[in-house]
């Protein structure tokens, strides 16, 4: 139990050991020497708090390298960079270099592992503001990408070890058909991807396809994924759109439309309609297809004038069925009243030619009014199916 506990501690002690770093002085083009110096003691202050860091003191940095003939604690190479760090005798060595470029600082940083001699993570940072706030703001996420994306020691101590990296991170690693376990960044075994094409995919993202690793064994690969190019088109349509129109896309989501406009851009690819609360639109769907532009040529109706429309074709429907009613009524008193006439042609022959002519009146009546009632019905058919058209627009 005893061994048990010291060997828990000894754990404990390892894992929360600080790991001691040195900063030179930031080198620089078209920024003034005074600066330089100033933005990389800054840089120092940021590091010291995070809890982990060691921060070596500037002076004592200096000292040991005026006393090796450095005249100032700074270095132009990736030579000079790496045999300071194994002077000043600390885990890891920090430099950077800052140019300036129009309005914008351009930031190159490497973090050196001292033990192996080796560049464990290389960093490019731009920043748009003052140098107010690169001093503040612009160290401090220098200090964030330095320390937290360094690539791990076992890389460089194990030559069979290759270490992938992606902008953005978090991307899935397939090597042939195998889809691997974990996310950028990944150190995978050399024997495991030297031999088969290595995809870095990533949701949003275009895939990305090693065919075979560099000839020159590279232990570090690095890759900046591209957005997926979204398919999309445009659609034009044939006169200005009127107010309160939105299109409607298959899910039901809605965008408004500015009312005016005679096209729309950068709609996914997709079947889509318009809609109105005000309009019946007709010839409202239509399609998109990727980098063409469709043509629409909706026609808009007020809604108003088209409840309008149905009620005076449904009074018209009425109108005519009423004329029909009427007509109908009449041809049944016509064939009512000529037989009771011939009923009393035949029981009294007593004026019979005058009832007889009375019932070729009415006889010839019947025709008549079976034409008009015959004509009558195509107008109240006519207005039905008007009244319905427009009740199916005020539906749909």
């Amino acid at each position: 139990m005893k061994n048990l506990i010291l060997s828990l501690c000894f754990t404990s002690l390892v894992f929360a050991q600080d790991h001691s770093v040195a900063v030179l002085d930031f080198s620089g083009e078209n920024i003034h020497q005074d600066e330089l110096i100033q933005l990389s003691a800054v840089f120092r202050t940021e590091l010291l708090r995070m809890d982990t860091l060691l921060v070596m003191d500037y002076d004592d940095m200096s000292k040991i390298l005026l006393d090796y003939g450095y005249k100032t604690p700074t270095c132009g190479s990736i030579e000079c960079n790496i045999v300071s760090s194994i002077l000043l005798d600390q885990e890891w060595l920090i430099t950077a270099h800052v140019s300036k470029i129009g309005d914008v600082f351009l930031i190159e940083a490497r973090l050196i592992d001292s033990q192996a001699g080796r560049v464990i993570n290389a960093v490019s940072y731009d920043f748009e503001q003052s140098i107010e706030g690169l001093y503040t703001r612009g160290m401090h996420n220098l200090s964030e990408l330095v320390m937290s994306k360094r690539i791990p020691l076992e890389v460089h101590q194990r030559q069979n070890l290759v270490y992938f990296k992606t902008n953005p991170s978090s991307a899935k690693v397939r090597v042939g058909k195998d889809t691997l376990n974990g996310q950028t960044p990944l150190a995978i075994d050399r024997v495991v991807v030297e031999s088969r094409p290595i995809i870095l995919f990533k949701d949003g993202y275009q895939p990305f396809k090693i065919n075979q690793l560099p000839e020159d064994n590279s232990d570090v690969i690095f890759v900046d994924l591209m957005l997926k190019t979204p398919k999309e088109g445009s659609v034009v349509f044939n006169k200005p759109i009127p107010a309160d129109v939105v299109i409607v896309e298959m899910d039901g989501n809605q965008l408004l439309i500015k009312e005016g406009d005679t096209r729309y851009d950068r709609l996914p690819v997709g079947y889509y309609k318009l809609d109105s609360e005000l309009y019946v639109i007709r010839n409202n769907e239509f399609r998109i297809q990727h980098r063409r532009t469709t043509k629409s040529s909706p026609t808009f109706f007020p809604k108003r004038e088209i409840q309008l429309k149905s009620e005076f074709f449904l009074k018209r429907r009425n109108l005519y069925l009423k004329i029909i009613g009427c007509g109908l009524l009449y041809r049944s008193f016509l064939t009512g009243y000529s037989s009771y006439l011939y009923s009393q042609y035949s029981a009294n022959a007593d004026k019979a030619d005058e009832r007889h002519r009375r019932i070729d009146n009415l006889d010839s009546q019947k025709p008549i009014i079976d034409v008009l009632s015959t004509a009558i019905v195509f107008p109240a058919i006519y207005y039905q199916a008007k009244h319905l058209e427009m009740e199916r627009w005020l539906k749909n």
